[in-house]
């Protein structure tokens, strides 16, 4: 599983809500380190969010960060993901299922600066990427796999260009590289492989009305090891409306799945809401069935 629902793939609830936007929409938290040297001042947030899978499989998770400008167009973000599972069915082949669970944790620090009136440039590393997942013996509830992956480097570059008035086309690009051991009661010793996961991704937003934004984005997240190969990849699309001067509505489309989304501001004050519809089927769906997730943030711009 190529971190499917936490940090390298991870963005807002609101850019969630208009389709998993991660590059290209400025807001209270964000996933493109070049977005760092648009602040004027400090950010904080935290998103909460449940992802129940049709095989049982029940995922928590959190993701919490701090932003804050630290010269004229320049500024910096850290923020930590957390993310486990209860046990539920993992389908392991035609016919099989077994139970399973999941765990991650990630940690990452961006900066990002200003180079002209139009470009903005960032990058990031990731001192923390650990995943787990295991499988248990449905007898007597044992572990039968155990997988652990840990990066031993990664990092994170980012670009935007606002190329008019509030619109922007961006660009992000992440590489890990991973140890990963399997441990099995039937295994005579630990199986240990190397690991490479790259993503990148490229998207534009734009202005459709006075009070219509849109987004388009691609995104493309790989993991490789020697002739092993996993992949997910998709197309991102996403609206928002201004109801009122406080209240926006969102929909959009993840990966060709339904995501909607809500946010209320007021003071300084944010409170966005998202749902997404099968997040990630693509690459998940085989192994863990379709999935509703809910997400609920509360963020502080001051």
């Amino acid at each position: 599983m190529p971190h499917l629902f936490a940090l390298p793939t991870a963005t807002t609830a609101r850019q969630f809500g208009m389709g998993g936007i991660s590059t290209c929409v400025e807001d209270v938290g964000f996933p493109n380190p070049a977005f760092a040297g648009m602040l004027e001042g400090r950010k904080a947030g935290i998103r909460l969010w449940q992802t129940d899978f049709d095989g049982g499989v029940e995922a928590t998770g959190w993701q919490g960060w701090y932003a804050t400008t630290i010269g004229e167009g320049e500024g910096v973000q850290v923020l930590g993901v957390d993310l486990d599972s209860h046990r539920g069915s993992v389908t392991v082949g035609p016919g099989q299922a077994l139970p399973g669970s999941i765990h991650e944790t990630d940690a990452a620090f961006h900066y990002g600066r200003r180079l002209s009136e139009r470009w903005l440039v960032g990058g990031g590393a990731s001192p923390v990427l650990h995943t787990t997942f295991n499988l248990y013996s449905p007898a007597d509830g044992g572990v039968m796999v155990h997988s652990d992956s840990t990066a031993t480097f990664g990092f994170r570059i980012g670009a935007l260009y606002e190329w008019g008035e509030n619109a922007l086309a961006g660009f992000v690009y992440d590489r890990y590289t991973e140890d990963v051991a399997f441990r099995s009661p039937e295994m005579p010793q630990t199986a240990l492989l190397d690991f490479t996961s790259t993503e990148w991704a490229v998207g534009v937003s734009a202005p459709l009305s006075e009070r219509v934004l849109g987004a388009a984005e691609w995104m493309e997240l790989k993991s490789e090891s020697g002739e092993m190969e996993s992949k997910a990849e998709g197309l991102h699309l996403g609206i928002e409306v201004a109801t009122t001067p406080q209240l926006d509505l969102r929909l959009g489309s993840n990966d060709g799945t339904l995501s909607l989304g809500a946010g209320y501001e007021v003071d300084g004050w944010v409170v966005n809401y998202a749902y997404l519809d099968d997040w990630n089927e693509d690459a998940a769906g085989a192994a863990l069935g379709g999935s509703e997730t809910h997400q609920l943030e509360v963020a502080h711009v001051w």
